[in-house]
């Protein structure tokens, strides 16, 4: 562990005064500048990889100085999490509604796995996070409350396949987590396979994994 030096912080420049001024206004998100920077990245990511992506790459992507795009952001981990936090917020928050509803675990568990890829589809820069284990670097505040998404996903996930363990409706000889982490395994090693335009689309893939889901908790037949 480093230590840390006691005393006056350095001043800031106004270039980062300007650019915290900017991450913490509640506009940017519709910020036209700010949301072509967002899928310049997105794109930059996906091509060459997070670890080996820069910031030059990603102002060359979408025609800015780097200056220029060091106005809106300091650091390509600041990019990453901008990309993800919405998108893995919209997965949890589709899930807790769904289990909120009156309906058997089979129906919620197959409803919040088509939920989960068609969040897939809407945001493909979640690829990124599948792929690059980037919950591993990233950092902050921001980064926290990413993981913290990830994992109220996966006990709610949980809690709707032991209610149907408890229901009678799914095998209860199966743990819960293990068994959100199987079926996530599956659903996230899309990305490694699936091509835009193939036989079949994102959402039929969805469809027959849930299947496979289904078929692996349902109690066998007496």
């Amino acid at each position: 562990m480093t230590a840390v030096k006691q005393g006056r912080r350095a001043p800031e420049s106004d270039i980062a005064r300007r650019r915290r001024e900017r991450r913490l206004a509640s506009g940017r998100r519709s910020d036209q500048r700010w949301l072509e920077i967002l899928g310049a990245a997105s794109a930059v990511f996906r091509r060459v990889g997070y670890p080996q992506a820069t910031l030059d790459d990603v102002a060359t992507e979408v025609g800015l100085h780097r200056a220029t795009l060091y106005y809106y952001v300091g650091t390509k981990e600041e990019l990453l999490v901008a990309l993800l936090q919405e998108p893995l917020e919209k997965v949890r928050v589709r899930l807790e509604e769904v289990a909120s509803q009156p309906s058997s675990a089979p129906d919620k568990l197959a409803a919040t796995l088509r939920e989960y890829v068609r969040t897939m589809d809407e945001h493909p820069e979640l690829f990124i996070f599948l792929s690059e284990n980037v919950h591993q670097v990233m950092s902050g505040p921001e980064a926290d409350h990413i993981r913290d998404n990830a994992d109220r996903y996966g006990r709610a996930l949980a809690g709707v396949i032991q209610s149907g363990a408890k229901a009678g409706e799914f095998r209860a000889d199966i743990d819960p987590s293990i068994a959100v982490l199987g079926i996530l395994g599956m659903f996230n090693w899309i990305h490694r396979w699936y091509v835009p335009g193939g036989r079949m689309s994102l959402d039929e893939v969805g469809q027959e994994f849930a299947k496979l889901a289904l078929a692996s908790l349902r109690r066998p037949a007496r």
